[in-house]
């Protein structure tokens, strides 16, 4: 049933094209009028009753087709609308805020040549102060580079003068010290007293050496005198 109803609202829907067909229809059986008038024999109640049955089949939907032309020229023809009367707003608001910026840079070109009278003077005077210290700032570099030149060579002769200063400082605690003056006459003494010991043990050796000889000389002798 649905299937149907559907099928039905479908067959009277109605398209744009269509009303143009019903249109020159509508001339032609107005050109084919008979000329005498005619009469209908229907009965009234008749007419009610059958008009009542066919009057839900007669509902006409214009159904718009979107790739009509028709309908595309109705939208541009509202948006046309729409854009002139938002323009119509938007140019007043644009105009006046345009008198007001063009109000307001006139105000700072003004302020900006009196401010510019006004400090010409100083500004002639820093740009001086920043020639002078350009000029300054070179003559430091230059100079600083010789200082520093200078510092390094006093830095190494520091070095070399704390070295002097380190053995000069060892040399005179050695002159000063005693000690190893005493160390070598004590040397001395140990080597004399060993050559006086070794001299005796010399002498007993001679001592010992010349009775040995003495002895064998005698038995020689006395072996001979046997003989």
């Amino acid at each position: 049933m649905a299937g149907e109803d559907s099928e039905e609202d479908e067959d009277n829907l109605l398209h744009i094209d269509d009303l143009h067909n019903i249109a020159s229809a509508h001339k032609n059986m107005e050109l084919q009028k008979p000329e005498e008038i005619l009469e209908s024999n229907t009965n009234l109640e008749e007419w009610h009753l059958e008009l009542e049955r066919v009057l839900p089949h007669l509902k006409v939907t214009i159904k718009s087709d979107s790739r009509d032309w028709r309908s595309h020229l109705e939208q541009m023809k509202q948006h046309r609308a729409g854009m002139e009367d938002t323009l119509g707003s938007a140019k007043f608001q644009l105009e006046r805020l345009e008198k007001e910026i063009t109000g307001t840079l006139e105000k700072i070109k003004s302020r900006e040549k009196f401010l510019n009278s006004q400090l010409e003077s100083l500004l002639s005077q820093y740009r001086t102060a920043q020639d002078e210290l350009a000029r300054v700032t070179e003559q430091y570099r230059e100079v600083s580079g010789g200082v520093n030149e200078r510092q390094r060579q006093l830095t190494r002769l520091t070095d070399e003068l704390d070295l002097i200063k380190q053995e000069m400082e060892e040399r005179g605690s050695t002159m000063t010290d005693g000690s190893p003056l005493i160390n070598i006459k004590k040397a001395i003494a140990k080597i004399k007293a060993d050559i006086i010991e070794m001299d005796v043990r010399i002498g007993v050796l001679d001592h010992i050496v010349l009775e040995a000889k003495l002895r064998d000389k005698n038995l020689l002798n006395a072996q001979i005198a046997a003989s």
